[in-house]
């Protein structure tokens, strides 16, 4: 027999004697198939997030608007603003300014509450009053925050 040394090329870093066989196409082919559906399922979920967090961010801002609404001493509801009277006398304004909900205090200032959103209503109540949030997507929010005069 021939002692015949193969030569290695530089654009193969190893010389391989199996090839590309019929049975590793097919499982391959397999591994594709089974994956296929699991990519829209975490698609689906990927856009599930940006509606999580537009209820996180609504839920938070209800926390902000009770406790400043437990903090004032009295209250002034219009239906597209809310003012708060607050202990050492200023007054703290919460309205839509584009699609944001900005509160002011004595007119100055500018601290952004929530983004995203279409419309915001104040309603008042017997014990206190009922905020109403529209975001962008048209979803709704409501809460009942209660006054403690």
């Amino acid at each position: 027999m021939l002692n015949k040394r193969t030569k290695n090329y530089a654009f193969t870093p190893y010389h391989h004697e199996s090839g590309f066989t019929l049975v590793t196409t097919l499982i391959t082919i397999g591994i594709l198939v089974f994956s296929i559906p699991f990519v829209s399922y975490v698609l689906r979920d990927a856009s599930t997030t940006v509606n999580s967090n537009t209820h996180l961010s609504v839920g938070q801002f209800f926390i902000f608007m009770r406790n400043e609404v437990i903090q004032a001493q009295e209250l002034k509801i219009y239906p597209d603003q809310l003012k708060l009277i607050m202990q050492n006398g200023d007054e703290a304004t919460f309205v839509m300014y584009g699609s944001l909900v900005r509160r002011q205090v004595d007119n100055t200032g500018h601290e952004i509450y929530l983004r995203d959103v279409k419309n915001i209503s104040f309603s008042p109540l017997p014990y206190g009053l009922q905020v109403t949030v529209t975001t962008i997507e048209g979803e709704q929010h409501d809460k009942e925050i209660i006054f403690y005069p």
